[in-house]
């Protein structure tokens, strides 16, 4: 069965207010089950549209934020 957020990238407005929607039922999700990799998913999902959507590099972000660049 496919997962209606399963393509590579959240594509409007409303498929981000869904996957917002679906991260938040997640938030106690234990790390390493299903429901926890869901949350993994959904939180790159999100940080990608978030990106995008405001302008900013997410890579020199998260080099930054590693100490790596």
């Amino acid at each position: 069965m496919t997962h209606p957020l399963d393509p590579p990238s959240l594509a409007d407005e409303a498929a981000y207010v869904a996957a917002l929607d679906e991260l938040e039922e997640l938030m106690l999700a234990e790390p390493g089950t299903p429901a926890g990799h869901r949350f993994d998913e959904l939180t790159v999902l999100i940080e990608e549209y978030e990106a995008r959507r405001d302008g900013y590099d997410l890579a020199r972000m998260r080099r930054a934020l590693a100490g790596t660049g």
